[in-house]
């Protein structure tokens, strides 16, 4: 029987995985060991704020406020309920007003002792989203960088073609996926998770409580059973690149 993927099994899925193009973790302290202490909040919710524009403007991604560099816990458990009020929203009050943010999930809970706030958002597709004092940024593996919003544009042509992997397919389930795939992928994402709350972490697959894992058509892309079921005019093309240095080509 599928079961949801509760946000103490993403918060421990996400530290194990350390940072990366979709996972950034920040601090609420700072200082040397032993003698930490809170970082201004201000600085804290532009964190947040520059984070999740930048993942919203790429791929999407997770922020984790509480966790240091290298994924150790330290938390956020000095901080007053108005403070973590203000931090849980910086998705709002540090994002530019005309581009905000879109399906944005935001839970606080404890982990091994430590309240850690987490942040989930999906790429975005209405806006070329802005912090609220007008910057355009793009997560570029561990940074989030500035880039002209003309860049994101361009990528954004995409659009239709992410929309239509993240439908829902009725009709599908986890039965219609070549397991053995899965579990492949799902021991390299989290050892010991099932299929289904890799799924989920994953964003192939959601869980729901009427009608158990609904699966999404990426899922189907990428681990169907058989795919010209699902796709009925589905194709795999193969480049070959000779040589490793990317060069521009004048004509």
């Amino acid at each position: 029987m599928s079961e949801p993927l509760n946000i103490k099994e993403q918060i421990s899925i996400a530290v194990s995985l350390a940072e990366g193009q979709f996972r950034e973790f920040k601090s609420a302290y700072a200082g040397p060991p032993g003698q930490k202490t809170k970082r201004v909040l201000r600085d804290i919710c532009k964190d947040v704020g520059e984070a999740l524009v930048a993942f919203a403007n790429a791929d999407g991604g997770e922020l984790l406020i509480g966790v240091e560099d290298d994924g150790a816990l330290t938390g956020t458990d000095d901080f007053t309920a108005e403070e973590i009020a203000r931090i849980k929203d910086a998705p709002k009050s540090h994002v530019h007003k005309d581009t905000q943010l879109q399906s944005v999930l935001c839970r606080d809970t404890q982990i091994d002792g430590k309240r850690v706030i987490y942040f989930r958002i999906p790429k975005g597709t209405k806006h070329i989203y802005l912090t609220s004092d007008g910057r355009c940024l793009k997560r570029n593996d561990l940074e989030s960088v500035p880039v002209p919003a003309e860049q994101i544009q361009f990528d954004r042509r995409e659009v239709s073609s992410r929309e239509y992997d993240r439908e829902f397919v009725d009709g599908a389930s986890v039965a219609d996926l070549e397991p053995e795939m899965l579990k492949i992928v799902a021991e390299q994402v989290s050892q010991g998770i099932s299929i289904d709350k890799c799924l989920q972490y994953l964003g192939l697959a959601e869980y729901d409580a009427g009608s158990g894992l609904r699966v999404r058509r990426a899922a189907l892309l990428l681990f169907a059973k058989s795919s010209d079921r699902w796709h009925p005019r589905v194709q795999v093309r193969i480049l070959r690149v000779s040589g490793t240095n990317r060069r521009r080509r004048v004509i």
